[in-house]
C-alpha cells in the first residue's frame, strides 16, 4: 500500500471543473429561442404545457435504499438504485419503462446494489437503451457483473464524469452538473498502527504505477459490449444453445492473461442430456478486469430543468398582421401562422422572454467527513443569493449518520433561503416502517393461522431520532416520505397524495373461514401435546427469506433461506433484499446475533436472483462480527463467483478479506479424484474448518441440470442428519442418491404440474416432481419453495398431496416463516387453512 496526501488530489480535481455560474449562463442562452427559423412546423406545446416533478422513491431503511425519480412526459431519470428499488417500484406500480438515464452518486452497494436486477427487468420489459452516469469505477462495477448479467437486446453504455473533466450531462429536458466531494483525510487501520504516518494521509491500495485509466476503460467496455451485444454473441447463462463462437480478443490487466479456450458442454448426470454450452464470456477462461481501487470521492448533482417559454403576446402578434381568434390559439399552441399578405409568423416572434429552468439539487453526504468539502464548495455559491435568479426549488439530502447533528451542515442548509424545500433522507430519522405493504398484510394474516410458524415482522413507525430535535433546521426541511412528489413546474408544490402511508396492524383485513382455522388450531394443540421433545442441539430452524422465482414480487422476495443449526448459521442463496428480510424477521438486535453466528454462505448458481444480496450481508457481517475472537465465514459457490466478489471489492471494502472461499466443485458428490495431482492443502484446510465449525460429518455439492455451474447442497450434520437444498434444477437422480434418508429437503417447486413443458424448457421443477424427489430420497420432511411469481400466495399443489403426508411431510414456504425440524409436523396441518385464506381466484400473481 502507498500513502499519499489527499489535498493536492482534491485541488487538482476541483481545478478541472467548469465554473458553475458560467455553465448555467451558457445553458440558459443555449435554450433561448432564435429570432429566425426555417420554414417548418414548430411546436412548443410540450413546454407550453410543461409539467415535471421529483419523486422521493425510497428512503434509507434496511430493506430499501435512497432513490429519487425525476418525471418528464418523455423520459424518467433515476438517481441511485440500491437494493430493494425494483421490488418497491413493483409493489407501488411505479413505472420505470421510460428511464433512459441513471445517475449514481457513489459506486457503493447502497447506491448500485439494485442496478443489475433492475437492468435485467427493464430489458425484459422492452427497454432498448440505457446510459449509466456516475463517478470513477462505474464501468468497472458493471463489467464485473459479466458472469451473471447479459441482455442481447439492451444497448447499455456507461459515462464517468471524469472522462470530460466534469462537464455536465445535457439533453432536451435537464442539465445535470456533477459536484465532486472528497472526504477529509481518513486514517486506515494500517495507518493508525504505523508510527511514521500522521493523520494527514489517506491510504489507498493496489494502485499500479504507470496505469492508464483510459486504457482500462477501453478494456472494461469491451466486456460490456459482450454483455450487451445488441444482437451479437451469447452469454453462458442465456437460453441460447446453438451458435458457433469464433475467436474473440479481450484485453487483460497488466501482468494478466486473457485466453479464449474451448470448453466442453456441461452435462447432467444423464449423459445424453446436454444442459447448455458454455459460450462467449464463458470461454474467456480466467480473464480478469484490470485492477482499480475504491474512490472515496462522491458526487452530488446540481440539476436545471428546461427553460419555460414566455407567455403569448397578443399585441406583438397583431403587429405582425395576425388576426385575433383562431390564429392566436394556433400560435400559442406552437404552430406557425400565415397572414393574409403571405407573411409566415413563427410562435417565438410573439412570445415573451423565456424563464430560466428550475434548479434542484441531489446531495449525497455519507458521513461528517464530507461536510467540509460540501460547505466550502464553490459550485454551490451562486445559489446562496436568491436575488440573482438562481433560486433553488428543492434539495434532496441523502445523509449518513452524524451529518444532520453537525452544526456546519445545518448552517449550510440555511444558506439557500427560506423558499427552498429540503427533503431529508437519513437512516436515523426515517422510520423502519414496512415498505412492502402487500407482504406485511399477508404475514399478519398468516400469523393468525399459526403465530409460531408465522411470526409477525418487525417494524416501527417511529424514527430512531426525531427530526424536530435538530436545532435551526430550515423551515422548509421535512423528513422524506416514500412516494412524496415535489412538483417543479408549472408551479412548485409538495404533493403527498401518493405518499406511503404507515403500515398499521389494526387495518389488516379479516380472515376467511374462521371456523376452519379454529379447528386447525385445535388440531395443532392436540398434536403438540403428544409430540416428542427434541433436544435443541438436534434441532434445525429453517427461515425462508425469499420464496419467489426470478424477480422480487409483492408477496415473495427472490431466493434465500436461513438455517439455524446448534453449531452455527447457514445462508442458502441470498437474492437482493436478503438483509432487509433478516431485519424484518429478527429485529435489529437479534439480527446482529444471527449474523455474528453466520458460518457459511452457499450460492447455488450464478443467476442474479440467487446472490445479489450477498455483498450487503457481508458488509453488515463485517460490522457486527467479533473481531477480537474471529470465527470463520466460508462461502461455497461456483468459482466464477469468487472472481465477481474480488473484482467488486476493488470498488468498495465490504469485509471480503475476512472470508474464506471454497469452490463448489471441490466438494462435489461422486466426483473423480485428483487425477494424480497433489491435494490442495488450502482447500483441504477450508473443508476441514467448515466441517469442524458446523459439526458436519460431511458436506457435498451436487451438480444439477439448470445452467452452467449449478449445484445443490447436502449437509450431513452430526446432530440432525442430512439437510438437503436443491437450488434451481430439474429432478436429479444424483441428488436423490446423495441426500438419501434426509431429515429435511428444501426443494424448488417453480411451476404447477400442468406446466411440465415449461419446466423442461426453463430447467425447473413442478410441485409434483419436487414431491417425488423427496419420496425417492426417503426424506422425512419437504419444504417447497422458489415459486413462480404467478403463484404469490399459495402454489397449486397436486390433488393427492394430502394422501401423501404420512410418507413425507410437505410444507409450503412463505417469506419470513419459521419452520423447526422438531415441529415440522405442523406444516401439513396448515395446508387446508392456507387454501381457505388464499383461494385460487385470489392468487393475484402475474404470468412470468
Amino acid at each position: 500500500m502507498r500513502a499519499r496526501a489527499l489535498a493536492p488530489c482534491v485541488v487538482a480535481r476541483f481545478a478541472q471543473l467548469p465554473d458553475i455560474a458560467a455553465f448555467l449562463s451558457v445553458a440558459y442562452r443555449s435554450c433561448s429561442l432564435p429570432k429566425q427559423r426555417p420554414h417548418r412546423s414548430f411546436s412548443t406545446s410540450h413546454t407550453a404545457r410543461m409539467r415535471y416533478y421529483l419523486q422521493i422513491l425510497s428512503t434509507n431503511t434496511v430493506d430499501s435504499s435512497p432513490a429519487v425519480l425525476l418525471h418528464f412526459d418523455s423520459q424518467r431519470y433515476l438517481f441511485n438504485c440500491g437494493e430493494g428499488t425494483q421490488r418497491f417500484c413493483h409493489e407501488h406500480k411505479v413505472r420505470l419503462a421510460k428511464v433512459k438515464n441513471i445517475f449514481l452518486t457513489r459506486v457503493a452497494w447502497d447506491c448500485v446494489g439494485g442496478l443489475p436486477g433492475m437492468l435485467l427487468t427493464l430489458a425484459d420489459a422492452g427497454s432498448s437503451s440505457m446510459r449509466l452516469n456516475g463517478p470513477n469505477n462505474l464501468t468497472h462495477f458493471m463489467a464485473a457483473t459479466r458472469h451473471f448479467i447479459y441482455r442481447q437486446s439492451l444497448d447499455l453504455s456507461t459515462f464517468e464524469f471524469h472522462e470530460t473533466k466534469g462537464e455536465p450531462f445535457q439533453d432536451e429536458n435537464i442539465t445535470v452538473h456533477p459536484v465532486y466531494l472528497a472526504p477529509e483525510p481518513i486514517v486506515s487501520p494500517e495507518t493508525q498502527n504505523a508510527a511514521t504516518n500522521g493523520p494527514d494521509v489517506i491510504t489507498f491500495s493496489r494502485k499500479r504505477k504507470n496505469e492508464s485509466q483510459n486504457d482500462h476503460l477501453i478494456c472494461k467496455r469491451a466486456f460490456l459490449r459482450r454483455m450487451f451485444p445488441v444482437d451479437q454473441g451469447y452469454h453462458p447463462l442465456s437460453d441460447h444453445t446453438g451458435t458457433e463462437i469464433t475467436d474473440v480478443t479481450i484485453p487483460a490487466g497488466e501482468g494478466e492473461t486473457a485466453t479464449v479456450v474451448a470448453m466442453e458442454d456441461i452435462k447432467d448426470s444423464n449423459e445424453d442430456e446436454v444442459v447448455v454450452p458454455r459460450t462467449e464470456i464463458g470461454r474467456l477462461g480466467s480473464a480478469r478486469l484490470p485492477r482499480t481501487e475504491p474512490d472515496h470521492v462522491v458526487l452530488s448533482y446540481i440539476c436545471r430543468g428546461p427553460n419555460v417559454p414566455g407567455k403569448f403576446n397578443p399585441v406583438a402578434a397583431q403587429k405582425l398582421g395576425v388576426k385575433p381568434g383562431k390564429d392566436f390559439g394556433i400560435l400559442a399552441g406552437g404552430q406557425t401562422v400565415t397572414t393574409a399578405d403571405g407573411t409566415v409568423v413563427y410562435p417565438h416572434m410573439c412570445m415573451g422572454e423565456p424563464r430560466p429552468g428550475a434548479i434542484f439539487v441531489i446531495i449525497d453526504c455519507p458521513s461528517p467527513a464530507y461536510i467540509n468539502a460540501l460547505v466550502n464548495s464553490p459550485e454551490f455559491a451562486p445559489f446562496y443569493d436568491t436575488t440573482n435568479g438562481n433560486h433553488v426549488r428543492c434539495v434532496v439530502h441523502i445523509t449518513g449518520d452524524g451529518v444532520l447533528s453537525d452544526p456546519r451542515y445545518v448552517e449550510w442548509m440555511n444558506k439557500f433561503g427560506h423558499q427552498t424545500r429540503h427533503f431529508i433522507i437519513s437512516r436515523r430519522h426515517n422510520p423502519m416502517g414496512i415498505s412492502y405493504l402487500a407482504a406485511g398484510n399477508l404475514q399478519h394474516k398468516l400469523n393468525v393461522l399459526d403465530a409460531e410458524v408465522f411470526p409477525l415482522p418487525y417494524f416501527t413507525n417511529d424514527p430512531e431520532e426525531d427530526l424536530r430535535t435538530i436545532m435551526d433546521l430550515p423551515k422548509g426541511a421535512v423528513m422524506a416520505t416514500p412516494l412524496t412528489n415535489y412538483i417543479i413546474e408549472p408551479a412548485p408544490k409538495v404533493d403527498n397524495s401518493e405518499a406511503l402511508r404507515p403500515f398499521l396492524r389494526e387495518e389488516v383485513s379479516g380472515l376467511a373461514e374462521p371456523d376452519l382455522i379454529s379447528c386447525i388450531k385445535k388440531d395443532i394443540e392436540r398434536r403438540h401435546a403428544t409430540s416428542s421433545v427434541v433436544p435443541p442441539e438436534k434441532d434445525v430452524t429453517i427461515i425462508p427469506l425469499g420464496t419467489g422465482a426470478a424477480i422480487p414480487g409483492k408477496y415473495r422476495n427472490v431466493s434465500s433461506t436461513f438455517l439455524m443449526l446448534s453449531s452455527g448459521n447457514v445462508l442458502l442463496d441470498a437474492g437482493e433484499g436478503t438483509l432487509g428480510q433478516l431485519f424484518r424477521h429478527f429485529g435489529p438486535d437479534m439480527m446482529k446475533e444471527a449474523l455474528r453466528n453466520l458460518r457459511m454462505i452457499f450460492v447455488s448458481h450464478l443467476h442474479a436472483d440467487h446472490h445479489l444480496g450477498v455483498v450487503r450481508i457481508l458488509k453488515y457481517w463485517d460490522e457486527v462480527r467479533d473481531s477480537r475472537n474471529p470465527q470463520p465465514l466460508i462461502i461455497v459457490a461456483p468459482a466464477r463467483y469468487q472472481i465477481w466478489l474480488e473484482e467488486y471489492a476493488d470498488c468498495e471494502e465490504f469485509g471480503l478479506k475476512h472470508v474464506l472461499f471454497l469452490n463448489a466443485e471441490d466438494v462435489r458428490w461422486n466426483a473423480s479424484g485428483t487425477d494424480g495431482r497433489d491435494e490442495d492443502v488450502e482447500k483441504t484446510t477450508t473443508i476441514n474448518t467448515l466441517k469442524k465449525t458446523l459439526h458436519l460429518k460431511d458436506i457435498h455439492t451436487v451438480g444439477v441440470h439448470h445452467c452452467p455451474w449449478a449445484y445443490a447442497l447436502v449437509l450431513d450434520t452430526e446432530a440432525a442428519g442430512k439437510v438437503v437444498f436443491s437450488g434451481d434444477c430439474r429432478p436429479s437422480e444424483d441428488l436423490v442418491n446423495a441426500g438419501r434418508g434426509a431429515s429435511v429437503v428444501i426443494h424448488e417447486a417453480t411451476l404447477e404440474d400442468d406446466k411440465v413443458e415449461e419446466a423442461l424448457e426453463k430447467r425447473h421443477c413442478t410441485t409434483g416432481e419436487a414431491i417425488q424427489v423427496a419420496k425417492s430420497m426417503e426424506a422425512q420432511n419437504l419444504l417447497l419453495t422458489h415459486f413462480s411469481q404467478r403463484y404469490p400466495k399459495i402454489p397449486i399443489l397436486p390433488n393427492d398431496v394430502d394422501d401423501d403426508l404420512t410418507q413425507v411431510k410437505v410444507g409450503i414456504a412463505y417469506d419470513l416463516m419459521r419452520a423447526k425440524l422438531s415441529s415440522f409436523w405442523r406444516l401439513p396441518l396448515l395446508v387446508p387453512g392456507l387454501r381457505a385464506l388464499f383461494p385460487q381466484d385470489d392468487n393475484d400473481g402475474v404470468n412470468r
